[in-house]
């Protein structure tokens, strides 16, 4: 029984390990592939992402540097000086020319005051962590656009597959009908290879498709940095409403979740502190020293021994005059303050353009989709009625020809313009930031 129960742990422990271990995508090897799927993988894999997590980590290690001039600092030090007159300095009979000295010390460095640099110093590298953390953010979103342009195309690819199927399958019926009123002597020789003409003309804009398919996924495969991806999965019927909010609603929820607004920002932050920084170099600068010596001297007017000591020092630095190098460096970190105060203006009207052609394309779309939908289903009718009008002899091949091929182009057309609309709706949600809100931060650690 303990060994059965041994058994069953060894298993259970096993298929955890291979949980842990495998790749993400080994739960999708029975799914296909969603547009939430694809921009996980991306953002897992893309190399870009993996260097700003880098430089978030040394961001961090830099906060922990600049800490370290809150503390005292420990050093240890050591002379060994050898010296001879041609003639001693102090008139003593018994004293040569050779002196020595041996010096061991340890010592204590504390900073007292420093214009507030330290404090200031850390600050403004807590503000360039958080830029950089939010450059990952700015990152993570011009990436998941990108995945997101690229797998519509993938879409729009399948859709005009299943569009040009359908009307290969209709060309069939039609040309097995022709067939059968040709050798009833009902058509002539000409319908038959007027049909046969445009099946093979539709055919071959099927293979030119399929072949872009191809190259589509070569291309997801390259942006996702993976090798091994589920099949695409094809979007269902399209339900939405089509329904827009007001423009002004976009716009706040730009001010609020576009990481480019919070990085100009800490930026701003980091350059005020390192002014500060600079500023503190007009007060003094106070540290306190403690060090205990031990001293050695080689000399026939001293004893030959280890003696020790202690000594205390105040430290006083205090640059009176530099001819204003320091006023100038403060006044190029205020140049670069008010330089990003006109970044952050030109970045304001750049969101808002974006917004409106955004917002402007997604109601021309709507527009289009609706108008389109009413042509598809008129298009439909004119088919079936031209189709029924064919067999009673009413109306030539010519006329079911181009009914057929009026009604494929305006199925064509239609998921072109759904595709448009989603396309228009990934950059409205990337002009306002909302793109990546539905991921979680992945933890840096």
């Amino acid at each position: 029984m303990k060994l059965k129960n041994v058994f069953c742990l060894q298993r259970t422990i096993s298929g955890l390990l291979c949980l842990f271990f495998f790749h993400p995508l080994m739960l999708l090897a029975q799914n296909e592939l969603s547009l939430d799927n694809a921009w996980q993988i991306a953002l897992t894999n893309n190399y870009t992402i993996q260097q700003q997590i880098t430089l978030i980590k040394k961001a961090r290690e830099e906060i922990s540097i600049q800490q370290t001039d809150y503390y005292p600092s420990l050093s240890t030090s050591g002379l060994l000086a050898r010296t001879k007159f041609d003639k001693f300095p102090l008139n003593l009979p018994s004293a040569s020319g050779d002196v020595g000295l041996d010096l061991l010390s340890l010592s204590v460095t504390q900073p007292i005051f420093n214009g507030f640099s330290t404090k200031n110093l850390v600050a403004s590298a807590k503000e360039s962590m958080a830029s950089q953390e939010i450059r990952k953010k700015m990152l993570q979103n011009s990436v998941l656009l990108e995945v997101g342009n690229l797998y519509y195309d993938i879409q729009s690819n399948l859709l005009q597959q299943k569009i040009l199927k359908t009307s290969v399958s209709r060309l069939d019926n039609q040309l097995t009908r022709i067939h059968n009123l040709y050798r009833s002597e009902q058509a002539t020789p000409f319908d038959t290879l007027e049909v046969a003409n445009r099946k093979l003309q539709t055919i071959n804009h099927l293979a030119t498709l399929e072949n872009g398919y191809r190259i589509l996924l070569s291309n997801l495969h390259y942006l996702l940095n993976e090798e091994n991806l589920p099949p695409v999965k094809p979007l269902s019927e399209f339900e939405q409403n089509f329904i827009l909010n007001d423009f002004p609603f976009y716009f706040e929820r730009a001010l609020q979740l576009r990481p480019e607004f919070k990085n100009l920002s800490t930026q701003k932050n980091a350059k005020s502190y390192y002014a500060d920084v600079l500023e503190a170099r007009y007060y003094p600068q106070i540290s306190a020293s403690f060090a205990y010596n031990f001293l050695k001297i080689h000399s026939d007017i001293a004893r030959q021994e280890w003696n020790s000591f202690y000594s205390v020092l105040v430290n006083v630095q205090w640059e009176l005059w530099n001819w204003k190098r320091d006023a100038r460096k403060v006044q190029q970190a205020k140049l670069d303050i008010h330089n990003l105060e006109i970044e952050e203006k030109q970045l304001l009207n750049d969101i808002k353009h974006q917004i409106t052609t955004a917002y402007e394309n997604l109601q021309s779309s709507a527009n289009k989709i609706k108008l389109q939908k009413k042509l598809v289903a008129q298009e439909k009718d004119r088919y079936r009625i031209t189709e029924d009008r064919y067999e009673q002899g009413l109306a030539t091949f010519l006329d079911l020809n181009t009914a057929e091929l009026d009604l494929t182009e305006a199925e064509t057309q239609l998921q072109e313009n759904y595709i448009t609309w989603y396309k228009n709706q990934l950059h409205l949600a990337f002009a306002t930031g909302e793109i990546g809100e539905k991921f979680m931060e992945v933890s840096d650690e």
